[in-house]
């Protein structure tokens, strides 16, 4: 199933055509058709959120891909067909599903196949360090991914692209939009393997002074795009160990304590019921991005729907 189909940037039958384009959303590369003889049917479709660039690519035929040094990472994902990838002397094989990471510096070589088609995606090199710098409350200057084909990205990618292929309410919310974009630096942080990932698995005990800090930030700055990340950056402890004192402490993860508390902002907002305000937009100014789930929660904590709230609240005006 092609993906990213309301963000196409191009369609090509030449290779000058196609190489252009790829170049303009990632990197300056050429591909070399080693198939058969038939026509070249690039498609291209791709969509950009903050540090985030991720495309739907396919050629139509087999061709080889040489890159030049990338600057960003990238992750390739074969949702069709499969690619080769070499490294140098090392080569790996990756299908459905499977993804493979490509470095800051570094070439490479892709082989895709005739039907190969894959979602690529690219991160921005200090976005994704900076990101991992505040999981583990120290500076990483690099991050090794492994070389292997991994699986899981594919389930971190998921929310994302169902909102950018969905209606375009994340331009109207920047909370919203930047909660994705968090999520899914997180989500490949702690998925991925690479050369930090068992410091990740293994987060030093904190005192409750900055669990309660936290929790102060939460009540007082909800309307922030905070992550576990950020928020343990902003009391200088890491992502990790914040998340396991917050468990200790409160009961509940960050994030959970951090969605009740924009649940009663949501809540407060239905009650006063501002004239043309409408339950999409009180749940998407707060950062809710999945609004069957916020639903649910809404329904669980308040004991009734947020349309529910909202046409009792009119009622009474």
């Amino acid at each position: 199933m092609e993906r990213l189909l309301n963000h196409r940037v191009t369609r090509a039958t030449r290779i000058d055509e196609a190489e252009d384009s790829v170049t303009r959303v990632f990197l300056p590369h050429r591909i070399e058709p080693t198939g058969p003889d038939t026509p070249l049917d690039m498609r291209l479709n791709a969509v950009r959120l903050g540090s985030l660039t991720a495309a739907y690519l396919v050629y139509g035929q087999e061709v080889d891909m040489c890159t030049a040094d990338a600057v960003a990472y990238h992750f390739d994902m074969p949702v069709e067909g499969n690619a080769r990838s070499s490294f140098g002397r090392v080569s790996v094989d990756a299908g459905a599903a499977e993804t493979v990471a490509y470095l800051p510096g570094e070439p490479a070589s892709i082989r895709w196949s005739a039907d190969c088609a894959q979602l690529c995606l690219m991160v921005e090199r200090v976005a994704l360090e900076q990101r991992l710098s505040a999981m583990l409350g120290r500076q990483v200057s690099r991050i090794g991914f492994a070389t292997a084909p991994q699986p899981g990205v594919l389930d971190v990618l998921a929310p994302f692209l169902r909102e950018v292929e969905g209606p375009e309410l994340l331009r109207r919310h920047p909370l919203a939009a930047s909660t994705l974009e968090q999520l899914v630096l997180d989500g490949l942080l702690l998925t991925l393997r690479h050369d930090h990932h068992e410091e990740l698995e293994t987060p030093r005990r904190i005192p409750q002074g900055p669990v309660r800090q936290a929790v102060e930030l939460l009540e007082e700055r909800p309307h922030e795009p905070w992550t576990t990340t950020a928020l343990a950056a902003a009391v200088a402890v890491s992502a990790r160990a914040l998340q396991a004192g917050f468990q200790r402490h409160t009961g509940v993860s960050p994030t959970t304590y951090l969605r009740d508390v924009r649940l009663g902002r949501v809540h407060r907002d239905l009650t006063a019921a501002a004239p043309g305000l409408t339950v999409t937009d009180a749940a998407t100014s707060w950062g809710f991005v999945h609004l069957g789930r916020f639903a649910g929660a809404y329904r669980q904590r308040f004991g009734e729907t947020p349309s529910e709230t909202l046409r009792r609240s009119r009622r009474h005006r």
